[in-house]
C-alpha cells in the first residue's frame, strides 16, 4: 500500500509569540510520518515570525517556508497552500499558527479521514487554553462548548483550527472573504463528501481575554457568516438561532450565566456586523486580536 503523503499548512501573520510552540509541537508530539511536509506561509509579517520558522527549518528539513512581502489576506494564502497540496499530497492538514494540537490529535483526525471513504474532511475539537478564569474566559469556553454540542448533536460545522482534508476535493475559495471555513465546507459537501467531527482529537486555541476583543472577533465572524449566506444561501450550523437554543439545554447550570452574557454579546456583534456588511466593508484582511497574541 502506497504511503499517504501529508502536507501540513499554516498561515501566519505576526505570530512570533506563538509559531515556535506550534512547530515544536508538530515535530515532537504528533508522531508525523516521515514523508510529511510542513508548509508555513508568512504573509506581510513585520515581526520575527519568518526568522523563527527559518531556525526550525535548519533543524528539520520537513519544514518549508514561503515568505510573501505583501499581506493579501488568509484566503489568498490558503489558495496557495491548496495548489501545492493538490500537486504533492494526498491529505492536507490545516492548523492555525496560534494553536497547539494535543498529543496525537493529528494522527486521530487523519486516521478517521483515511478509514472513511465517504468523508472529505475531519476536524478536531477546539478548546481554549486555560486562562485566568475571569468572566471573558468563561464566556469563551461556553461559546466553544456550544460549537461542540451543535457539531455532535446536530450538524458538524467545519473548524479550521485543526482539520484534515482530502486533497482531491480541494478547490480555491474566493479571496475577499471574512471567514474561510464556510466556503471550504460548501465545496466539500457539494461534491458529495461528508464532514466528520472527532471530539477526542483536541486543539488548544488562543481566545480574546477581554470583552472588547471578544466583541471584535465575534463581529468579524458574523460578517463572514452574513457574507457566505448572501452569496451562496448556505447557513453555518452554529449561527442558527434554533440550533443555539437547542444546544443551551445541554449546558451545565454553572455555564448558563456566561451563556446569557455571551448571547447578549452575539446580538451586539450581529447588529454591528449587519451594519458593516451593508456598507460593504468586508474585513478579508483581519485586524489581529491583540489579546490572542501572547
Amino acid at each position: 500500500m502506497k504511503p499517504t503523503k501529508v502536507l501540513i499548512g499554516i498561515c501566519a501573520y505576526n505570530e512570533e509569540k506563538n509559531i515556535a510552540n506550534l512547530l515544536q509541537n508538530l515535530i515532537i508530539k504528533q508522531n508525523l510520518p516521515k514523508n510529511t511536509r510542513i508548509l508555513v506561509i508568512c504573509s506581510g509579517c513585520t515581526d520575527k515570525t519568518p526568522h523563527i520558522v527559518e531556525e526550525f527549518q535548519k533543524r528539520d528539513p520537513r519544514i518549508n517556508l514561503i515568505v510573501e512581502k505583501a499581506r493579501r489576506g488568509k484566503a489568498n494564502a490558503l489558495n496557495k497552500i491548496f495548489r501545492i497540496a493538490k500537486e504533492s499530497a494526498d491529505v492536507l492538514v490545516l492548523v492555525n499558527a496560534d494553536a497547539v494540537p494535543e498529543h496525537g490529535s493529528i494522527t486521530k483526525i487523519m486516521s478517521k479521514l483515511l478509514i472513511n471513504n465517504d468523508v472529505g474532511a475531519v476536524f478536531a475539537q477546539p478548546v481554549p487554553f486555560k486562562g485566568n478564569n475571569g468572566v471573558c474566559h468563561r464566556i469563551v469556553r461556553v461559546i466553544w462548548r456550544l460549537h461542540h454540542i451543535i457539531s455532535i448533536n446536530q450538524k458538524p460545522k467545519l473548524s479550521g483550527e485543526l482539520c484534515a482534508i482530502r486533497t482531491g476535493c480541494l478547490q480555491e475559495i474566493p479571496e475577499r472573504v471574512a471567514t474561510d471555513e464556510p466556503y471550504i465546507e460548501i465545496i466539500i459537501q457539494q461534491q458529495g463528501w461528508r464532514i466528520l467531527y472527532v471530539p477526542d482529537a483536541v486543539v488548544y486555541i488562543r481566545c480574546p481575554t477581554n470583552v472588547v476583543d471578544l466583541l471584535k472577533q465575534r463581529k468579524r465572524i458574523r460578517i463572514g457568516h452574513l457574507q457566505v449566506q448572501h452569496e451562496t444561501k448556505f447557513k453555518v450550523s452554529t449561527s442558527g438561532l434554533v440550533n443555539s437554543l437547542q444546544a443551551f439545554s445541554f449546558l451545565k447550570p454553572s455555564e448558563l450565566p456566561y451563556a446569557l452574557i455571551g448571547a447578549f454579546l452575539e446580538i451586539l456583534a450581529y447588529f454591528e456586523a449587519r451594519f458593516t456588511f451593508n456598507k460593504n466593508r468586508i474585513p478579508y484582511m483581519w485586524e489581529p486580536i491583540k489579546s490572542t497574541k501572547f
